[in-house]
């Protein structure tokens, strides 16, 4: 299939030049362990950044950090320093970035699709289609040989120079589907298309 592609890993030109740095946000956008880890990591790490340049104890420090990094800002504690706020400016930013991504992990896990087709029933809804689209060309060969016979082969050839023209116009909808659905689960770290 060329193209756009649904996997943005899988792009050409510039993109391959954001790639490093754009495939370590992809695999902790989709994949909600790492991405709690990384909140926690960041939270905890950061508020001890905060702790040992304003002079603040741990407790005090990561309360600070839950106040900041949510957004809510009471004031009762705030960077004095530079520094400081350069840390603050830095979990707020992360803060804002990576914990809504959590939370739709979360909704998504309480939001079941009772109607979503699995990948096996995927595959078999498209190869069906495809069995539908090859009994459409068969009939459309009796068709023609049908046209054929009551209307000969110089008038057959003419109109199918029409046909052939619409037909090259057109996407293969289906042989796009059954080759997009009978492959696995995509991984973001194989090489995308050259």
């Amino acid at each position: 299939m060329t193209g756009t592609t649904d996997d943005p890993t899988r792009t050409g030109g510039r993109a391959r030049l954001l790639r490093p740095l754009y495939l370590p946000l992809y695999r902790l956008a989709n994949s909600p362990r790492r991405l709690v880890v990384a909140i926690l990591g960041i939270w905890v790490g950061l508020s001890m950044v905060y702790a040992l340049l304003e002079g603040k104890g741990p407790i005090e420090s990561l309360w600070w950090g839950i106040v900041t990094g949510s957004t809510v800002g009471y004031g009762d504690f705030y960077p004095e320093s530079t520094a400081g706020r350069g840390v603050a400016s830095l979990l707020i930013v992360t803060m804002l970035i990576l914990v809504p991504i959590a939370i739709g992990h979360f909704i998504a896990f309480l939001v079941a699709d009772r109607n979503e087709f699995s990948h096996e029933e995927q595959v078999a809804l498209v190869r069906s289609v495809a069995e539908s689209h090859e009994k459409a060309a068969l009939a459309l060969h009796l068709v023609r040989e049908d046209l054929r016979a009551r209307h000969g082969d110089a008038w057959l050839a003419t109109h199918e120079q029409g046909w052939a023209a619409a037909e090259d116009a057109r996407r293969d909808a289906c042989e796009d589907a059954v080759e997009l659905f009978s492959r696995s689960p995509v991984d973001p770290g194989a090489p995308g298309p050259s």
